[in-house]
């Protein structure tokens, strides 16, 4: 009798079963950033993400996070970035990638923004160098909104129209990088502007914007990661209150210059994981992602891992703490510690224990988006 398994193996595009996409993964520093990805807390490689929201909201800086912990996690990995915009050594050049962890060694960034220069690059020369036996873990376009479309590439002036150019040659990119994508297994990372909401039932809802993207992109990602610099109070201190300020340095004004703010990030929508997460990071403008103990608290308390046996004390695996400003400084001062809390949560994830909470968000997202970020921010 034939093996017909054997036989169906031989032919090109069967799926591999054997490699789990959500077991290699690309994350970040940031544990409730990763949490918002499901129970892969990471970017599983092979897929990709899709980072939107307001400008100067965080978007690239995520990428260049992801960077840096690809490269610590793996002597190995390369990144590739296209940078459309022109900014990479304004915004991330080689000494300030040395100081978030990027190895200089194993980055590239090109600052193209013709559609040729950056699809047929990945489905041509860098599927080759795959194949040859480069470890290419992350390809980063930020932003997709600048590359050009084909027919205005050739267009004498600014003035002639080309409706529809740009749609039709990102929906054609996109579709020829996707084998060399699936089958070079990189994460992708792209990054999209933001436009103005027009539709007025969406605007009474309170979203006055949306993802400047053509219907191929949103297609062609599997997570929708929205990032945002929280503008009020809240992203200027601390948890305990202190300001993210340099007091010792004024301007005339004597307003102290700030030493970081906090972003919120959230999961819109995902083909791999659960939609409606949400996580708060702090950013410090010289020494990247600080205070993580302070997401690991949050998160911890959030998820139940974190128990409170009373209103002013906090325990975890035979450990107590009494107060918050306590359990606080002893998350800050044990690294050790913080990664056991972060490593039963991700436990727990990947059993689904947080399975029925989490369908209640995601429904809870679809009927009123904005008050679920209201919600966590109170944790």
């Amino acid at each position: 009798m034939a093996d017909w398994m054997k036989e169906l193996n031989k032919l090109e595009g069967g799926v591999d079963d054997s490699y789990n996409p959500f077991s290699n993964i690309v994350d970040t520093e940031s544990p409730s950033l990763n949490f918002t990805f499901g129970g892969s807390w990471g970017l599983p490689k092979g897929f990709s993400v899709a980072l939107w929201g307001p400008r100067k909201g965080g978007k690239s800086l995520i990428t260049n996070m992801m960077a840096a912990k690809i490269h610590k996690d793996d002597p190995t990995a390369w990144v590739i970035k296209f940078n459309t915009e022109g900014r990479e050594l304004l915004q991330f050049p080689p000494a300030v990638r040395e100081q978030w962890g990027v190895d200089n060694k194993r980055y590239k960034c090109f600052e193209v923004n013709s559609p040729a220069l950056v699809f047929d690059v990945i489905e041509k020369q860098l599927s080759a160098m795959i194949q040859d036996g480069m470890n290419i873990g992350l390809v980063i376009i930020d932003s997709i909104n600048q590359i050009r479309g084909r027919r205005s590439l050739n267009a004498d002036t600014v003035d002639t129209q080309q409706i529809g150019d740009h749609a039709a040659t990102l929906k054609d990119g996109f579709s020829r990088i996707l084998q060399a994508h699936r089958q070079g297994k990189f994460a992708l990372a792209i990054v999209c502007q933001a436009s103005a909401e027009m539709d007025k039932h969406e605007v009474m809802r309170g979203h006055t914007i949306k993802m400047n993207a053509p219907n191929a992109v949103q297609h062609y990602a599997e997570y929708f990661l929205y990032v945002e610099k929280i503008l009020s109070k809240e992203g200027r201190v601390d948890e305990l209150g202190n300001d993210l300020a340099d007091e010792s340095l004024k301007d005339v004004a004597g307003k102290a210059d700030l030493t970081g703010h906090k972003i919120r990030v959230q999961m819109r929508a995902s083909s791999g994981g659960v939609a409606g997460r949400t996580g708060v990071f702090t950013l410090d403008y010289k020494r990247g992602v600080i205070n993580v103990h302070e997401e690991v608290f949050k998160l911890g308390v959030a998820r139940g891992v974190i128990e409170k046996p009373t209103n002013s004390s906090y325990s975890f695996c035979g450990k107590k703490w009494t107060g918050k400003p306590a359990t606080l400084a002893a998350l800050k001062g044990d690294l050790s510690l913080q990664a056991e809390i972060v490593k039963e949560l991700k436990k727990r994830d990947l059993e689904g224990k947080f399975k029925e909470k989490d369908q209640a968000l995601e429904k809870a997202l679809e009927d009123s988006p904005d008050t679920i970020e209201d919600d966590l921010s109170d944790i």
